[in-house]
């Protein structure tokens, strides 16, 4: 069983440093790979595929794939640092997506993936995003959950190429206060199914 590590709050640039590191530990065969779990200070992210008129100087540019996403509190942002169960990119951002509905199902919450991989989505809004960097066959980046959000972070940007009234949350969806520790129980139940 792959080892899950509740990382806390931590800055978005310490834990992506801890993550290359430990990508190269699974690359050198010291671990098996973990999966952390995370709830990041406030942090705008842009991936590969951001055009480059809405790159800004307060954006950290990274290596995943996707455009702008928000960390920040209320949101739980899972990092599988594993081997791809098979050499597949595809099969593995679908096993994400299929994860994320299994996680949103577990407040049942009738879910649907994106149609390019990037997301899950609850009556026509965005709960969950994924974005992803594979480097020998091993994942880095992962899918976050908007767990009990200020919204309004993402006015001013286009949250993975989408308009910011796009985007919600599991608390918004369910309506009531869905915790940090319930999503992470969420998560925690349905990563099997990930992981194989």
């Amino acid at each position: 069983m792959t080892k899950v590590v509740n990382l806390g709050r931590r800055p978005f640039q310490e834990v992506h440093q801890e993550m290359l590191d430990q990508l190269a530990r699974v690359h050198r065969g010291e671990s098996d790979g973990e999966v952390w779990l995370v709830e990041h200070d406030p942090v705008l992210t842009a991936g590969r595929a951001t055009p480059d008129e809405q790159l800004r100087d307060d954006m950290i540019a990274i290596e995943r794939g996707g455009q702008i996403t928000y960390h920040g509190p209320g949101q739980l942002v899972v990092y599988p640092i594993v081997r791809l169960p098979k050499r597949d990119v595809r099969s593995w951002l679908r096993g994400l997506e299929t994860f994320g509905v299994g996680v949103c199902e577990q407040f049942s919450l009738s879910a649907a993936p994106s149609v390019d991989g990037t997301g899950v989505f609850v009556d026509g809004l965005k709960l969950a995003s994924i974005g992803v960097a594979i480097r020998h066959w091993i994942n880095m980046h992962g899918i976050s959950f908007n767990v009990a959000m200020d919204l309004s972070v993402y006015q001013g940007i286009r949250p993975c190429g989408l308009d910011p009234s796009a985007m919600s949350d599991l608390s918004r969806a369910t309506g009531r206060n869905v915790t940090m520790e319930e999503t992470r129980q969420a998560v925690e139940t349905r990563l099997p199914e990930l992981l194989g």
